[in-house]
């Protein structure tokens, strides 16, 4: 963890702490056996801490040398060395206002060093400081005056869409008002926090009313914040985003919002999504699954929202606990034998919600699925199309197919049949159907599947377009019964489909040196794999576009038109590094060419206006400079030409015997596969 929480001026001050810096083995910080191995040391005496540089700085009531000794001696740590403890006395309002702050601080140390590396610290921290806030007397404004005091000490923000936005804030909303003391968990020490937070919060609010705090009240407890999100091991870029969050929930603004690419494997924008941590009860989580995607818009047909209800999800995903299963995110179900990559998964219930929307599947319709993962979306058609229709899934693991079939089962869901095999060659011994969906992507269109669908029929399938870029199509058949339409087209991505004359191979190329940054790469891309691994650390060639994007600006259309117009289009690159500056906090955008590569940044600044955000491009390789340049002329060109209030693009599709009746004024929004063609009608 490289971040620098002290920012503020300390004040030498004679406290009887010792101090020490330890260093680790992970220059990321401490692992999860080392804290617990600290902490039992520590077992039995008053101590705190701050995470510093990938460092943790130990502060503590009795000398500590023979546990640090023992921590480096067990590989725990490399080094300790000695220093000079200077609390912030000023910064948390005084001598009486930082033993407030080290009654606190001792009283939460120990449970948040041991919980090192948990994924749902971020939450609690939110409750305790909530249970802080309360207890300190403030009203609903002045708590959204110290979550904007913090977020003006950290990175600036970009939102999401409107559609995550709204789930987002939902669950912000929830942990800031619940009652921490009555969170359902076996969590050791967990009351003790709470009491902690909520007599410190008590006695700032006595300190502040009889003058004592040198210091406001809402600025302490900013800086609290600071704090207790250090010990949560909470980065900075995660904090302003809560804060951005606690912001918007209090004071309703009418936020506008920035779209970024949805990958179903893995988080969106920089603005993280909230793990439940109120309550544990199914019924109760799937209640607030709907209210979500009801509120977001993924869900609007009643059909589809009483199928969301009736289905139970969690039994379809028994290995994971219920919060995660009706979370936001996918849950992986099974990983490649040799790089450990999710090859399925069970998919984000947006996603689910989207597709199923896109299908508009009616009572007694016959169903084909083609991916079935673990039978969830099944059961919801199965739901749909009632006893008189009937759904087929099939995939192309015999464990999964197992798995899927057994959970069917178990959900008394008797309408529906999984099955082995290609979910691109179809299933035409059943045929026709009614409706055909792919939970899996495409590289092209599976025409043999065409062939099944009945002459009013409808395919959904999630199709990548160029590089990274795919969309869930909504196909019907045009007048002509020789081309294809498009009825909607939503952004999506999912994981590629395996076996099969649509399949979609994907290789990720992984950066040398540190970090974890990743590239995707395609068949049809032509691109230096072996280059692409270092080429981060060749000479960057930076430019800005001179453009101010403002929020409400959507990067949906911008890249649609990058993929079309560039060399091997776009492609997702994730993660981060030292001297990686993406434009999201979870990667960037990439433009290929051989053996060069241009990523998208962005810097932001203020003006009259307020807030903009100024894109540019970062490009490596030897034809870094020519390559950058190509990226920002595209997108001066979209904007000048397009730009986000242009109507939506349509799209055509025809298999390759009819490709010839396609055709487009601009060559480039013409994507020729090999078993299809592809038009967008900007």
């Amino acid at each position: 963890m490289t971040w620098n929480d002290e920012d503020l001026q300390t004040t030498n001050d004679q406290e009887p702490w010792s101090q020490a810096t330890i260093a680790f083995p992970d220059p990321r910080g401490i692992s999860s056996d080392g804290a617990a191995a600290l902490v039992s040391g520590l077992e039995g005496q008053r101590f705190h801490f701050l995470r510093k540089e990938g460092k943790l700085r130990l502060r503590a009531e009795k000398p500590v040398a023979d546990v640090l000794d023992r921590l480096v001696a067990d590989q725990h740590a490399t080094s300790w060395a000695p220093g000079i403890y200077e609390p912030e006395v000023e910064a948390f309002g005084g001598a009486e206002g930082m033993a407030i702050a080290h009654e606190l601080f001792c009283a939460d140390s120990p449970a948040a060093l041991a919980a090192t590396g948990d994924s749902r610290n971020r939450e609690r921290c939110i409750l305790l400081l909530s249970t802080l806030h309360r207890a300190a007397g403030l009203d609903p404004f002045e708590i959204g005056d110290v979550w904007s005091r913090l977020a003006a000490l950290r990175p600036s923000v970009i939102p999401p869409d409107e559609q995550e936005q709204s789930s987002r804030l939902a669950a912000m909303r929830r942990l800031m008002h619940a009652d921490a003391a009555q969170r359902e968990t076996t969590e050791k020490h967990w009351s003790e926090r709470v009491a902690a937070f909520t007599a410190a919060g008590s006695a700032l609010a006595d300190l502040a009313s009889t003058g004592r705090l040198t210091r406001g009240l809402r600025a302490v407890l900013a800086h609290h914040a600071i704090f207790a999100f250090n010990r949560a091991g909470t980065p900075p870029a995660e904090q302003a985003a809560v804060a951005w969050l606690a912001q918007q929930t209090t004071f309703d603004s009418d936020v506008s919002t920035t779209v970024s690419p949805s990958d179903t494997r893995s988080p969106a924008p920089n603005l993280p999504r909230m793990n439940n941590m109120i309550t544990t009860d199914p019924a109760e989580l799937r209640e607030e699954l709907v209210a979500r995607l009801t509120a977001s818009g993924r869900l609007q047909t009643q059909e589809i929202i009483d199928a969301f209800r009736t289905v139970e999800r969690h039994t379809f995903v028994p290995d994971a606990d219920p919060a995660t299963a009706y979370g936001e995110g996918t849950v992986p179900i099974k990983d490649a034998l040799d790089d450990g990559e999710t090859i399925s998964c069970i998919s984000a219930p947006s996603i689910v919600a989207t597709q199923l929307e896109q299908l508009a599947p009616q009572p007694g319709h016959r169903v084909l699925e083609a991916g079935a993962a673990t039978g969830y979306n099944a059961a919801l058609l199965g739901r749909l199309v009632g006893p008189g229709g009937h759904v087929w899934t099939v995939d192309v693991d015999e464990d999964l197919v197992s798995g899927a079939a057994a959970n069917l089962a178990a959900a008394g869901i008797e309408n529906v049949t999984a099955l082995l095999g290609d979910g691109a060659a179809g299933l035409p011994e059943q045929a026709p159907f009614d409706r055909i969906q792919f939970t899996v992507g495409a590289g092209d269109i599976p025409t043999r599947v065409l062939d099944q669908l009945a002459p009013a029929g409808r395919l959904v399938i999630p199709m990548r377009i160029r590089g990274s870029i795919s969309r869930s199509f909504a196909f019907e058949r045009d007048a002509n019964g020789l081309t294809w339409k498009t009825v909607s087209c939503e952004m999506a991505t999912f994981i590629p489909l395996r076996k099969g004359v649509a399949d979609d191979i994907r290789t990720l190329v992984h950066h040398d040196g540190p970090g974890d940054v990743h590239l995707e790469t395609y068949t049809e891309q032509q691109v230096d794999r072996d280059a692409m691994r270092s080429i981060l650390d060749q000479p960057a060639h930076k430019i800005y576009t001179g453009m101010k994007l403002r929020q409400g600006f959507s990067w949906e259309w911008v890249y649609l038109h990058l993929a079309c117009t560039l060399p091997n289009g776009l492609s997702r690159m994730p993660g981060q590094r030292p001297g990686f500056t993406p434009h999201f906090a979870w990667g960037s955008m990439a433009a290929l060419d051989g053996d060069s590569l241009a990523y998208l940044t962005v810097r932001t600044g203020d003006d009259e206006d307020g807030r903009y955000w100024e894109p540019g491009v970062i490009g490596h390789g030897p034809r870094a400079t020519e390559l950058a340049d190509q990226v920002a002329t595209e997108f001066a060109t979209w904007a000048r030409e397009r730009g986000n209030d242009a109507p939506e693009p349509g799209f055509r599709m025809a298999t390759d015997t009819h490709r010839d009746l396609l055709e487009a004024a601009d060559p480039r929004f013409v994507i020729d596969k090999p078993h299809s063609r592809l038009v967008i009608d900007w």
